[in-house]
This record gives C-alpha cells, sequence and structure tokens, in this order.
C-alpha cells in the first residue's frame, strides 16, 4: 500500500451536494478542482491532482502537517481552535488510520468564506477499484 495527497483551496459555495462533478463519471468530474463526494473518489480524478505519493504513512502526514501549518493562522473562529485536538494529536491520529488502511482528510473554512480540504488516501483503497493514479502495481 501507498499513500496519495489531494487538496482543495477555495470559495466554500463551489461545493455542491449532488454535483455531478463531484461524482465519479459525472459531467465535469474529470476537471473539477472541487472534493468528490466520496474521499476515496479521489483515485478517479487525473493523475495531474496528486499533490504527493508517499510509501510510508508518515511522509504523507508530514504533507498534511505542513499545509495544515501553512492556513493555520487563516482558519475561520480563532477562539474555538483551542479546543480542537492539537496537530500532534492529529498528525498521530492519521499516521494510524493509514497504516491501518483508513483514508484521512482534514477540512476547515477560512476566514473570507474558503474552505480547505486535505486528504491523503490509500492506494489500493478498500471503497474503490480505481487504478492507481500512479500506474503502481
Amino acid at each position: 500500500m501507498h499513500f496519495h495527497a489531494y487538496a482543495y483551496r477555495g470559495p466554500g459555495e463551489a461545493i455542491q451536494p449532488f454535483d455531478d462533478a463531484r461524482r465519479p463519471g459525472g459531467a465535469g468530474f474529470e476537471t473539477a478542482t472541487v472534493p468528490p463526494e466520496f474521499t476515496s473518489a479521489w483515485l478517479a480524478r487525473p493523475s495531474r491532482s496528486v499533490q504527493g505519493t508517499w510509501d510510508e504513512a508518515a511522509g504523507a502526514v508530514e504533507w498534511m502537517k505542513e499545509q495544515y501549518e501553512d492556513i493555520a493562522d487563516s482558519r475561520m473562529h480563532p477562539e474555538l481552535q483551542a479546543q480542537a485536538p492539537s496537530l500532534a494529536m492529529m498528525a498521530e491520529t492519521a499516521t494510524d488510520a493509514l497504516r491501518g488502511g483508513d483514508d484521512v482528510v482534514w477540512a476547515w473554512w477560512l476566514r473570507g468564506g474558503n474552505y480547505v480540504e486535505l486528504a491523503v488516501i490509500c492506494c489500493p483503497n478498500r471503497h474503490t477499484d480505481a487504478p492507481c493514479p500512479a500506474r503502481r502495481g
């Protein structure tokens, strides 16, 4: 098993429920930048969507931590963040999940109405038969 990273950062209103662009095979899915309806469906997107690939969960989680640090000061409601898990706890939980074959998604609303989603997807994935976007066996 290996891991592929994906990211979306953009207007929150662009993410519409039941949008064909969010469904594999739907109109616009191949070119959409918004997250798919199902996490594992990231693998069905073109390989240009992949932000990184790692053989070890730890490398993928380091990428997530770096992305988090880039947006940490832009998150909405900073006063509520004190109640959120620490980055170290989120990283530990993500590492355990990935090693167990579970995908990991971190997402936050940012000031100004933007939304960010960071996803690390296990490949192969137990929830889809989509081929590896990196053409790995």
